[in-house]
């Protein structure tokens, strides 16, 4: 089978949702019971229609992973798979309790990461090997500087901002394609120096492609729309500028993260509406993108965190009311709804579930299946599907938000590589790679 965007499309993957298929597992065990519960909680169910909300890590399985632990699924997604009736607990808007097992790789980063106290240190530390890394000042960029607030002050750094970094692997040049990559943090917190350099340059070294992230203004300083316009100031700059200097891209990617996988997004929408000549968007990777400001995905209920509640509660988002907690930083987002200069939360330049999402280029969304913000990727895959956009969506059983900056096990000295991290750059890096040998076999 093959996309629009004419690359081979796993055999896992129905319609707007994709999923891995990194390993194959079988369980010879299944009962003729456990089918035939695939079929009438989950296969018929979306024969009938019924698969408008996030699909959950069962239902991923049941439906689009060919029944059960018979699909393509990783080892550790297998497991929970065997009795497909867990979906309809977390439909009911709870995580499923779970009988005690023994801890696996998973196990451990989910308990460090609630036993966590910065939920900084768990992420990956380490630049990738043959990676150069180099900052741009907004003096050669003309991008703007800017400074943070007394408040937000963590170090020397904060009051210098506006600096871009330059992620180069080795082999890489002028004439290669070159990503742009928007950084996390709610809009709010991180730079491209500071937690995102071991994302980028695994990024970089993946593709064989030079990474540029941009580091734009944040709130409480700035508010919407000073991020997108940033975003629109750095795609033009990249598109005339690569790490050897001033020089044309033969091919230009988007990347990001959390809300800068939203932000990305939102460029994308806008190039679309406002077309550059000489420079378009060849294609868009994110992992766990915020899309819908509005926090209005049932993900928000059904994977919000439960002690002892499974493979579907959410880690890191652990409030007992995952929308209310969102609600301050999204109003420092966006203005506080009636106020003057405000925003509405459903701003489709932003909140770009709610845009216009045809015409679209090809793109490629990971997001766990643990994550209270589920919704925003599956819901924005299918409305783009339906809108006649290529984009795949690609759910990971039992994992969290932005999971692949965790690739190296969660820290400690029992870490071990989060395999499934590993694999998921390894699809994003494959997807652009594609694209970029389409475009340029052209």
């Amino acid at each position: 089978a093959r996309d629009t965007t004419g690359l081979p499309i796993p055999s896992a993957s129905v319609g707007a949702h994709s999923f891995p298929t990194r390993a194959l597992t079988q369980r010879s065990s299944v009962s003729r019971f456990s089918l035939v519960a695939c079929f009438f909680l989950c296969f018929r169910p979306c024969a009938r229609g019924f698969c408008s909300g996030a699909p959950r890590s069962i239902l991923s399985r049941c439906v689009f992973g060919s029944f059960c632990s018979l699909g393509h699924t990783t080892p550790a997604a297998a497991r929970s798979a065997e009795v497909c009736g867990g979906m309809a607990t977390a439909a009911a808007g709870a995580c499923p309790v779970q009988a005690p097992r023994v801890p696996d790789n998973v196990d451990r980063c989910v308990a460090k990461m609630v036993a966590s106290v910065d939920m900084v240190s768990e992420l990956d530390q380490s630049i990738a090997p043959g990676v150069t890394i180099f900052a741009v000042p907004p003096s050669a960029t003309g991008f703007p500087a800017w400074s943070r607030h007394e408040d937000y002050i963590e170090s020397e750094a904060d009051r210098d901002r506006g600096h871009a970094d330059w992620a180069v692997p080795e082999g890489a040049d002028n004439s290669s394609p070159r990503v742009l990559f928007c950084h996390g943090g709610g809009y709010e917190f991180y730079s491209p120096q500071d937690v995102y350099r071991p994302t980028t340059s695994r990024l970089a070294v993946a593709t064989g492609m030079p990474v540029f992230a941009f580091d734009y203004r944040l709130v409480p300083e700035f508010r919407h729309p000073a991020q997108l316009e940033d975003a629109v100031q750095a795609f033009l700059w990249l598109a005339e500028n690569g790490p050897q200097g001033p020089g044309k891209a033969s091919a230009l990617f988007l990347a990001g993260d959390s809300a800068g996988g939203g932000l990305a997004l939102a460029l994308a929408v806008w190039l679309r509406d406002h077309p550059v000549e000489g420079a378009h968007v060849a294609g868009v990777v994110v992992v766990s993108p915020e899309t819908d400001l509005t926090c209005g995905g049932e993900s928000y209920t059904s994977r919000r965190w439960q002690e002892d509640g499974g493979d579907t509660c959410d880690p890191m988002f652990r409030d007992e009311d995952p929308v209310a907690a969102s609600m301050p930083q999204i109003y420092r987002l966006l203005g506080v709804p009636g106020e003057h200069g405000s925003f509405p939360l459903t701003t489709p330049d932003l909140s770009v579930l709610h845009a216009a999402l045809h015409d679209l280029p090809p793109t490629q969304i990971h997001v766990g299946d643990a994550e209270v913000m589920l919704s925003d990727s599956v819901e924005f895959g299918k409305k783009a599907r339906a809108s006649g956009s290529p984009v795949e969506v690609h759910v990971w059983p039992r994992m969290w938000h932005t999971f692949t900056q965790y690739s190296e096990g969660c820290g400690g000295d029992d870490a071990e590589p989060l395999q499934e991290a590993v694999e998921s750059l390894k699809q994003q890096a494959d997807f652009l790679k594609g694209l970029a040998a389409i475009l340029l076999a052209r």
